[in-house]
């Protein structure tokens, strides 16, 4: 099982890291070739776009990403806050849309949520975006004037939700510590086959060799057509470990042995259907590790940390399973070497319990 970690870790972008602005096309390029990257957390996300390069960038510029749009951030696949690249946004949202339109009528129809006010609040906030990119409380101020009435953060939500969903807007500029939304181009119709083929593709590409299971959990699909996609996509199948597992070619050079990476919190190289994978930690993980970063040893689960960013430095926490090795821990310490880069404050590293509230 290792080995086959070792080569996720390859196609992940975690194995031999690149320079930062080499021909894989920096922050933008890294975000292609993953498909798409979990970001809720803001900080945790950028960090785990930019370790990807050989010389991190730092936080600043991965918002430059978001603020040029060479990556856009928006809710999509299961869906969540991704990042995502242009071209790669209708094919995606056109595979996993209906499926996250169908669930969210479970909680729309008790709470009355009107559909048929849908295609003029829409055309409201086309108007007052194409001005330029606006923050949701400001989108909030156009619609009550619009409608006389403000709507409640709950129904607004659900307003921009529809908005994403239709690729009518996605994330703007940040705005100090305020997200904004901007609107979209026009967009490329997909067909949802065919949409559903880019999305295994995507995926297998950032993420394989993996199952079909994965493809499925990742794009918020039915088993059944993510099945029915990895065939029609033109893939590598391999039997491997007992598991039937997929590449877009060879299989990925595995990453050298003793590889440590201190990933983000919902980094890309866990976020796959766990259910069916051999066991990737030797201990049983405790949960409170679901919301920090996890630190990974030849792709296995070999800890957990957290950090807490100070006016001059960041505090990092590791939690490990074992005693670490001299090794280990001198690879531990290049990483955060490397997070500190990324923060542009100077780390300091100790081991203790890992909490919550420190993974934003």
């Amino acid at each position: 099982m290792r080995t086959i970690q070792r080569a996720r870790l390859t196609s992940v972008g975690l194995g031999t890291l690149r320079p930062s602005g080499a021909d894989d096309g920096g922050v933008a390029g890294v975000v292609a070739r993953l498909g798409a990257v979990q970001s809720q957390e803001l900080h945790s996300s950028a960090w785990g776009v930019a370790q990807r390069l050989a010389t991190p960038p730092t936080l600043a510029e991965v918002q430059a990403a978001l603020a040029d749009g060479s990556v856009l951030r928006t809710h999509i696949l299961r869906p969540t806050w991704h990042y995502v690249v242009p071209e790669d946004l209708a094919p995606l949202m056109t595979a996993s849309a209906p499926k996250i339109r169908r669930a969210m009528l479970s909680a729309e129809r008790p709470r009355g949520f009107d559909h048929s006010l849908l295609p003029r609040r829409h055309a409201v906030l086309a108007d007052a975006l194409a001005h330029g990119p606006l923050t949701r409380k400001e989108i909030g101020v156009v619609l009550a004037e619009a409608e006389g009435a403000p709507l409640d953060n709950w129904h607004l939500g659900q307003v921009m939700m529809h908005a994403e969903l239709d690729l009518l807007v996605a994330s703007g500029p940040m705005r100090g510590k305020q997200a904004t939304y901007r609107l979209l181009p026009g967009q490329k119709t997909w067909d949802e086959d065919e949409a559903r083929i880019h999305l295994a593709r995507a995926y297998v590409r950032g993420h394989g060799p993996c199952r079909a299971d994965d493809v499925a959990w990742w794009g918020c699909l039915t088993k059944t057509a993510a099945r029915a996609a990895m065939a029609d996509a033109g893939l590598t199948r391999h039997e491997l470990a007992g598991l039937t597992l997929w590449t877009d070619g060879d299989l990925p050079e595995p990453a050298p042995q003793g590889t440590v990476r201190l990933l983000s919190v919902y980094d890309e190289f866990f976020c796959h259907d766990f259910k069916g994978w051999p066991g990737l930690t030797r201990d049983t993980m405790p949960s409170r590790w679901l919301y920090m970063g996890l630190v990974a040893l030849d792709g296995m689960i070999a800890g957990g940390w957290s950090r807490v960013l100070k006016t001059n430095s960041v505090e990092i926490t590791v939690e490990l399973t074992e005693e670490p090795s001299r090794e280990l821990w001198a690879a531990i310490e290049a990483e955060a070497a490397r997070y500190g880069a990324f923060c542009g404050l100077e780390p300091t590293l100790t081991r203790g319990s890992v909490g919550k509230g420190t993974i934003g």
